[in-house]
């Protein structure tokens, strides 16, 4: 009987034992299981961060590359505004277009040169204002769209006659996404874009050579500063595309050059 109890005793110690290395191996399992999820999801963490750090990091370099090459583009314009001022300006060219991301930044130089030769004071001869040669009327419709109280000195003042003229290529493009056609109505009005579209003779001289003359610029702005601008690409593939297909006697289209290349 002694015996039997002892290995009774035994088994069951054993049996104890067993359950206890048991229960243990299940909880240092778990927390191993634990650690290596907190070390995971720590990893993934720094890895995001570092992947965000680096992104804002291009970002900020990229923005700062194209910030220099635009004060450049007006420095050399107008050398009399000097660097200080020119940078202050391209500073507005940015936030601007910023402010409305379907205006390209170099698209809205093109224009400022073009209209004004970034002459803060220009005035036309037929009364368009500052630097980008907002008309009074348009910008008392602009000044309305942005929350704004209109008076006409405004146009003189560098900040809302940049982010005037950025605010009124935003909305131009949505009519339009054509860069010609919207260039054609900035510069002659909505009547001179229906012309332009048409090729008609009652086209502004004015819009006729206006129109190629801010493209070129832009054009030249992309080489300069090492940033695509789509329009030779699109205008090349359109003409292949009009001489392909249409008899030899035809003239080929005008190429639509859409905003950023869609």
């Amino acid at each position: 009987m002694v015996k039997r109890s002892f290995r009774s005793h035994s088994c069951q110690h054993l049996a104890l034992l067993v359950a206890i290395s048991g229960a243990l191996a299940f909880h240092a399992f778990r927390e191993v299981a634990r650690l290596r999820s907190e070390v995971n999801d720590g990893l993934w963490q720094s890895e995001q961060r570092f992947h965000s750090l680096q992104s804002r990091v291009q970002f900020d370099f990229e923005r700062r590359r194209l910030l220099l090459g635009i004060r450049d583009a007006i420095l050399k314009t107008r050398p009399k505004v000097g660097p200080v001022r020119a940078y202050e300006l391209a500073t507005l060219v940015l936030e601007a277009s910023e402010k409305f991301p379907s205006v390209d930044p170099l698209l809205l130089v093109a224009v400022g040169i073009v209209e004004s030769g970034y002459d803060i004071g220009a005035t036309s001869h037929v009364g368009a204002r500052g630097l980008y040669q907002i008309y009074p009327s348009t910008g008392r419709l602009l000044a309305r769209e942005l929350g704004w109280e209109f008076e006409e000195e405004s146009l003189h003042d560098p900040v809302r006659n940049t982010e005037m003229a950025a605010c009124y290529l935003n909305l131009l493009g949505a009519a339009y996404n054509d860069v010609e056609m919207i260039l054609a109505e900035y510069n002659g009005g909505p009547l001179n874009a229906g012309y332009f579209r048409a090729n008609a003779e009652k086209l502004a001289g004015e819009t006729r050579d206006y129109v190629p003359r801010v493209i070129a610029v832009y054009e030249r702005l992309g080489r300069e500063i090492g940033r695509t601008v789509p329009l030779a690409s699109a205008r090349n593939a359109a003409f292949e595309e009009a001489e392909s297909s249409t008899v030899a006697s035809a003239a080929p289209p005008r190429a639509r050059r859409k905003i950023g290349g869609e």
